[in-house]
């Protein structure tokens, strides 16, 4: 399924804005009628045509407040937040535009909170000598403490676009307290404080649980992981290492990093491995002269793992792995996939799956269904009811 543009990294990424429709984070025509005013692979013109947008409907959230129109401004918070955030995507990591449209991107999702009915509370996690920042939802009907669900991002999201890709007001709706929270190598704690990504996310997770124990709407007993994207790495893996997560789902798959990237070269990815670290840095910049995506990637993953070097990326990711670990995962597991995931590949999730000794529920999304692509940002009214029908036949009944 694609959504206008000939490159794949432009096409996706429209496709990921307008999935947001589904829990009011965007509009088809606001996003059609961007995607119409961008250049297919002119990154200049994408944030220039993102930010214009984003600015329009930040202004109008601001009229209909200033009209007392308070629903209106709260859904249009929300689409200024998803459209800022689209506008930094493609942005150098060392770009002066890149941390002002971020702060904008966040600000209107904290706009639109504030006009819920019942807004979340902000959060601050202590995690080593910091804190970790998210949102701590509760339900707004019903007596605590309730089940509960912890998303948590991956390469690129941030914990305020896991409103809509976790369906928050579908898992609220169905009684369930929901933690959004970033990580090092995501978000806030990358661009304001360097973390950069690790991979042991058990002392990441550890702490949210503990932060968490002490919260009177959760269920400590009942709590749920969901992994977005890259976090189908980082859930599974805090799962393998710490008993109280009582439900854990890949949305997608991501157990293993390096084979993702390698999966349908594996003959060049296993000369790459043997290769001088000139030779591999000479190729990988190579591949960003001629592709965009390649650009962005190595760019992105320079900064998200905090290296300097594509020789040392690609040792960087090998440490990404869940495959002698998937087997220390002890509860009940759903593992997301879709059929055309053009980051990871279907036979991945087989392997994944093949691998889990616990109780596991494998779902791969058909193109059919209009939800083949990562994360199933086609149909996420599908994914979601996916998610939330299993926990609501394991989280929520006790496991």
């Amino acid at each position: 399924m694609r959504a206008g543009f000939s490159g794949r990294a432009f096409d996706y990424q429209t496709l990921r804005a307008m999935a947001y429709t589904t829990f009011g984070g965007a509009e088809p025509g606001e996003v059609l009628v961007t995607a119409e005013r961008i250049d297919d692979g002119d990154t200049e013109s994408w944030h220039r045509e993102w930010r214009r947008t984003a600015a329009r409907v930040e202004r109008s959230a601001d009229e209909a407040m200033d009209g007392g129109h308070a629903r209106t401004a709260r859904f249009a918070y929300l689409r200024a937040h998803n459209y800022y955030r689209t506008a930094e995507f493609f942005l150098d990591t060392t770009d002066p535009r890149r941390r002002p449209t971020y702060e904008r991107s966040r600000e209107t999702f904290r706009s639109g909170m504030e006009l819920l009915d019942s807004p979340p509370g902000a959060v601050g996690i202590p995690y080593e000598d910091t804190t970790l920042p998210g949102y701590l939802f509760e339900p707004p009907a019903g007596e605590g403490p309730f089940p509960t669900v912890v998303c948590l991002g991956g390469f690129d999201s941030l914990a305020e676009e896991l409103y809509f890709i976790c369906g928050v007001p579908e898992a609220l709706a169905r009684g369930y307290a929901v933690l959004l929270f970033e990580g090092p190598g995501q978000g806030a704690p990358l661009r304001y404080e360097g973390l950069t990504a690790r991979p042991d996310w058990e002392h990441v997770v550890g702490p949210v649980l503990d932060f968490l124990d002490g919260e009177s709407p959760v269920d400590s007993d009942r709590v749920g992981l969901v992994g977005v994207s890259f976090g189908g790495y980082y859930a599974p893996r805090a799962a393998a290492y710490d008993e109280r997560i009582a439900a854990c789902i890949a949305f997608d798959h991501m157990h293993d990093l390096w084979r993702a990237s390698a999966y349908e070269n594996p003959r060049l990815a296993e000369a790459v491995m043997r290769a001088p670290d000139v030779l591999v840095d000479g190729l990988a910049s190579l591949g960003a002269r001629f592709s965009l995506e390649a650009r962005w990637l190595m760019g992105n993953s320079r900064w998200v793992f905090g290296v300097d070097s594509a020789a040392e990326l690609g040792r960087t990711l090998r440490e990404y792995s869940l495959s002698d670990i998937a087997g220390g995962i002890e509860c009940p597991m759903l593992v997301l996939a879709g059929e055309d995931d053009h980051f990871v590949p279907l036979g991945l999730a087989r392997e994944f799956v093949d691998e889990l000794t616990a109780p596991t529920t494998l779902r791969v999304f058909k193109t059919e269904e209009g939800a083949e692509e990562h994360c199933q940002v086609g149909n996420l009214r599908l994914a979601t009811g996916v998610i939330y029908d299993w926990l609501d036949g394991t989280l929520a009944n006790g496991g």
